[in-house]
């Protein structure tokens, strides 16, 4: 009996390792994706925000939030990343990915959701993960885009 509970934690512990997420402290792999131009985006050391969604509402949030920002109110060596696995690859390839084409910012797109799979998320809400060298400083989940906006402009303040 101790043998094959042995066997089965030994076979199980590589899944749970892999359902872990990323926590302050961690340091991130760096992350090289397509974005909605079929464009290389990476998350380098100087990257220094990660926006990330895996919700279509958290997408909502980071683009109602990014939109009205220019150029010089965008904080510097900001990287949004967006989990799009979870929708219909039709949908994706013929509705959303055209649409994210007009947006005025880009978007590294996770087709498959094994890239970003680590990265943290709460349901429905848009993350931003605060880095320095890949390595994260802080982690804030936003339910809103007024909340996540303010939250930018302090950042670009403080830059």
């Amino acid at each position: 009996m101790k043998t094959l509970l042995l066997c089965l934690s030994c076979l199980l512990t590589p899944i749970w390792a892999f359902a872990a997420s990323y926590v302050a402290g961690d340091a991130i792999n760096s992350i090289t994706l397509l974005d909605q131009h079929d464009k290389t985006v990476t998350v380098t050391d100087e990257t220094q925000v990660l926006l990330f969604s895996r919700s279509m509402k958290g997408g909502d949030i980071i683009k109602e939030a990014l939109t009205p920002l220019s150029d010089t109110q965008m904080p510097t060596g900001l990287v949004y990343v967006a989990d799009i696995s979870g929708m219909p690859s039709l949908i994706a390839k013929f509705v959303a990915v055209p649409q994210m084409k007009d947006l005025p910012f880009v978007i590294g797109l996770d087709r498959e959701g094994e890239i970003s799979r680590l990265l943290p998320d709460t349901k429905d809400m848009a993350t931003m993960i605060l880095l320095n060298q890949r390595k994260i400083v802080d982690i804030a989940y936003f339910d809103s885009s007024e909340a996540l906006s303010q939250a930018l402009a302090k950042l670009n303040q403080s830059q």
